[in-house]
């Protein structure tokens, strides 16, 4: 792929919705207008910024999309190894990045107001836009080409990132039947779990904010300086399970937001896609985040004619990343012998029943939180303390490669997979606790989405499947055929596999998607 020819495309998108996009080549110095056929059947690769409003345009009148394509501020991003990178991109725009290219101040501001339809398209100054665009891209090779991202970005991101627009262009059905009672079960489950939420924890009656949840903490005595929140609530234990409860009830607030996004007059939406959606590459959607739907209210999601949803999921994902790239020999074994979290709970915590808490703080340890701090926490759930000592002193070998990254992240600056997609340092000296637990991260979710992405593309290359709704590390899928689920299994579990240089093997399964049966109480819209 690195060898194909490029051509940058410009486009002025029609806001009104009546297909009057206009469609720009840049050759040779010039801009040449052409029709949406020609940008599809381009057999190059076709550069151009924000992709993703033009892209069901050229899906509704191609029936697919152009081969390759690479769109320069998700090439900047998903090589720049800065987290903060993904967040400037929804406040800012590609002319923030065109003035080190020799757009001037006047042209960036023009362009974007064209690009907005603010005022009329200029030839001229689209051209020079258009220039300083093309240098960006070349800049760009050549970046991610001496950062060691240039295969995995060709080779992953790209065909990734086609498979997944097309999919979302050719939309995700609704059953709209269904929609309203689930909206109305969404609205009183929220407002049920609010009511017991806030007399259990002292909290308003409303959805905590990110400042009433830090007061929350801090009054509970926990440190904020070196942790995330979301760190806290998710892998810390809490006094009667703050934590858990602060996710299931934000949880519960987007679903409902998502549900009430979808309208009852159309059966299909088009989320829109970043497959670069996070730091380690996890592939998000919005507009709307039906990935952050529960299984409760999944029903929503129904399959084309005859054929049937499929939903395949890692098991044990992040246990069997991390035992594969440590070498640790204690946890190849727990996660070979079967649901390692329950395994860890009774036979090394004595908390048998009680695998969540298990999970809760084999994390813990895993992304780096203090011994002391690990077996405190251990012994508040209810883990005798030389018993918890123990326990995390069975992985040794791990603990010496956890180490390892964590040095390698403060002498060279930067952590990457075996592709690349590293993680660049902004700081410098000794590393902080936070620094020590996203080092880690990067390694282990980094890797995790780079076998994802290979499996997503692996199970699409299989003609019986039409892949619906990425879901973190787990897949919907379409099928018609019998067989087809086990052949998705096998590709899933081949291809972690062979990512991982079969230092284990990939473990996966067909799951459900939503709960198998309906909710028969949800209330009518005039009872929330």
């Amino acid at each position: 792929m690195i060898d194909l020819a490029y051509r940058l495309l410009l486009f002025m998108k029609d806001f009104t919705g009546r297909g009057a996009d206009a469609f720009y080549w840049f050759q040779d110095g010039q801009l040449q207008e052409t029709d949406a056929a020609s940008v599809v059947e381009f057999p190059g690769i076709v550069v151009c910024h924000d992709f993703w409003m033009i892209r069901d345009a050229l899906f509704d009148r191609m029936g697919t999309l152009p081969g390759t394509i690479i769109d320069v501020d998700e090439f900047r991003i998903s090589i720049s190894g800065i987290p903060e990178e993904r967040l400037a991109r929804e406040k800012r725009d590609v002319t923030t990045q065109l003035g080190q290219y020799g757009a001037e101040q006047e042209v960036r501001d023009t362009y974007q107001k064209m690009f907005n339809k603010g005022v009329a398209f200029d030839e001229a100054v689209a051209t020079k836009a258009a220039a300083a665009i093309v240098a960006m891209y070349i800049d760009l090779c050549a970046q991610a080409s001496a950062n060691g991202e240039l295969e995995r970005f060709l080779s992953v991101e790209v065909p990734a990132y086609r498979l997944l627009q097309i999919s979302m262009s050719a939309g995700i059905l609704i059953d709209t039947a269904g929609l309203s009672d689930n909206r109305a079960q969404a609205e009183h489950d929220y407002f049920l779990l609010l009511k017991d939420y806030s007399a259990k924890h002292d909290m308003p009656l409303e959805t905590p904010s990110k400042r009433a949840i830090e007061a929350k903490l801090l009054k509970e005595g926990f440190e904020l300086d070196e942790v995330s929140i979301e760190y806290l609530l998710e892998f810390v234990p809490h006094e009667r399970d703050f934590g858990s409860d602060t996710i299931a009830l934000l949880a519960l607030d987007t679903t409902r937001r998502v549900l009430g996004s979808l309208t009852l007059s159309t059966e299909s939406t088009r989320p829109v896609v970043d497959v670069f959606g996070s730091r380690t590459s996890r592939v998000q959607l919005r507009s709307p985040s039906l990935q952050n739907i529960p299984k409760r209210y999944r029903s929503i999601i129904s399959a084309h004619g005859s054929a049937q949803l499929g939903y395949v999921d890692f098991d044990q994902f992040e246990v069997g990343i991390m035992a594969a790239l440590s070498g640790d020999e204690e946890l190849k074994r727990l996660y070979a012998a079967g649901d390692m979290y329950e395994l860890f709970a009774t036979t090394r915590l004595g908390l048998v029943g009680n695998r969540k808490a298990a999970k809760q703080l084999f994390l813990s340890y895993a992304y780096g939180m203090s011994r002391k701090a690990l077996v405190d926490a251990a012994v508040s759930l209810g883990v005798d303390r030389q018993k918890a000592k123990e326990a995390f002193r069975l992985f040794q070998r791990y603990e010496d490669w956890k180490k390892g990254v964590w040095t390698e992240f403060q002498t060279s600056g930067r952590v990457a997979t075996v592709l690349g997609n590293h993680y660049r340092r902004a700081k410098v000296g000794q590393l902080t606790g936070k620094e020590q637990r996203a080092a880690v991260s990067q390694v282990v979710q980094g890797t995790a989405s780079l076998i994802f992405k290979r499996a997503l593309l692996a199970v699409a290359s299989i003609e019986d499947v039409r892949v619906v709704l990425p879901m973190h590390d787990a897949l919907l899928f379409e099928y018609t055929r019998t067989d087809t689920p086990g052949r998705v299994v096998d590709a899933f579990q081949g291809v972690m596999t062979e990512v991982l240089s079969g230092r284990v093997a990939g473990k996966a399964s067909i799951g459900d998607f939503a709960e198998r049966e309906q909710i028969s109480s949800a209330p009518r819209d005039n009872e929330v």
